[in-house]
């Protein structure tokens, strides 16, 4: 039996959320480790990479415009940004469509997270690829909770990191399907890397072709797209693997990759911080419900938890102050965004409907608002 190693801080999951956490914790010479259970940090890619600039983060959640560690860790190379998403397209079943700015890019997730994980490496953070989080073991009376790993690892840490992703691992094997713990209303997504006569900005389609739901095109370069499909389960028969199919097809879009994951869309869990286990990004529920947005928040939430654990370990600050400071950053925008999404669940049930109702948040800039996450319905 492998001996039990000890770390300061163990980091679930090396996306966006997790590097950074690691990387923020490796500045402060804290001791980290990074597990991550694919081969390859950021591939296969789960999103539309979709990737905003750092106007664009300021723009949308509270308290960041002096925030100069977090606005360098969004000045990525350019060699990352393969096309500039300077506008936003969202058609109607009719195919009328309305355009707003936008201040993002496209980019490739495996060298955009890879970046990420180069940086927190380059400071002291250990990564350990092809590792997976198995189970965890709470072994009372050592007072203690062992971490046993894929590759025959037994682990404990001072504190640990959930960046698992929508389906929050940490929180499923700490608390089964507790509620409070693990992020709700899981959205399955497809995506497909194509080729062919794609769009020079960002196209998100409503209506019957994506049920409760939206598809997406998401240019990376002159012919080459990602496209999508999140359609809440059960609104559409048969694999949702087929019907990217025949959406790509209809736009005659040859598909060089296909894959796929979870998009939770019920609003942030109700406790991120459980004991010395902290959620970040996707694990804690931070995802737009409106428009399925969660790398910056990922990213943001990762600084924070480091924050939070280095407050702890330098002055006993409550852990809870990582929640609480969630809040105040993203309460208002995540608001918003469900409050847009439970307003299509209830009333776009269909193509007449949804046409009718676009129709009318078109003109006075509703649906302008949805994507953005502010209210929608102002006006009223």
């Amino acid at each position: 039996m492998a001996d039990v190693e000890h770390r300061t801080v163990i980091v679930i999951g090396a996306g966006p959320a997790g590097t950074t956490c690691a990387r923020r914790l490796a500045e402060a010479n804290v001791d980290v480790l990074v597990l991550e259970r694919r081969e390859v940090v950021g591939h296969p890619a789960q999103c539309g990479e979709c990737i905003p600039n750092w106007g664009e983060v300021i723009g949308t959640f509270a308290g960041l415009d002096d925030h100069a560690w977090l606005e360098e860790t969004f000045d990525v190379p350019d060699r990352i940004k393969l096309h500039r998403l300077d506008a936003m397209r969202v058609f109607l079943p009719s195919g009328h469509h309305y355009t707003f700015k936008l201040d993002a890019y496209a980019g490739h997730r495996p060298q955009f997270d890879g970046h990420l994980a180069e940086r927190a490496e380059a400071v002291g953070a250990e990564i350990r690829v092809g590792v997976a989080l198995l189970r965890l073991q709470q072994q009372r009376k050592l007072g203690r909770e062992l971490l046993v790993t894929s590759d025959g690892g037994r682990l404990t840490c001072d504190y640990l990191i959930d960046a698992t992703g929508s389906l929050a691992h940490v929180g499923r094997m700490r608390h089964g399907k507790d509620s409070a713990c693990r992020p709700a209303d899981q959205v399955p997504t497809v995506y497909a890397q194509v080729r062919g006569k794609v769009p020079d900005m960002f196209d998100v389609f409503l209506g019957s072709v994506a049920p409760n739901g939206y598809a997406w095109i998401i240019p990376k370069g002159p012919d080459t797209a990602n496209v999508g499909l999140g359609v809440r389960a059960g609104k559409l028969d048969g694999r949702l693997k087929d019907h990217l199919r025949t959406f790509c097809d209809n736009l005659d879009l040859e598909i060089l990759e296909v894959g796929g994951g979870w998009i939770p869309m019920g609003g942030p869990v109700k406790r991120m911080v459980d004991g010395n286990a902290l959620a970040v990004g996707d694990a804690a529920g931070l995802v737009m419900p409106s428009n399925g947005g969660g790398i910056s928040q990922a990213i943001i939430s990762g600084c924070f938890a480091a924050d939070a654990i280095l407050d702890h370990q330098h002055d006993g600050t409550p852990l809870q102050a990582y929640q609480d400071r969630i809040e105040f950053t993203f309460g208002r925008a995540l608001k918003n965004s469900l409050r847009s999404k439970n307003l299509g669940y209830a009333m776009m049930r269909n193509d007449f409907l949804t046409e009718s109702i676009l129709r009318i948040l078109g003109p006075i800039g509703g649906i302008k608002r949805a994507m953005e996450c502010d209210r929608p319905l102002w006006v009223l």
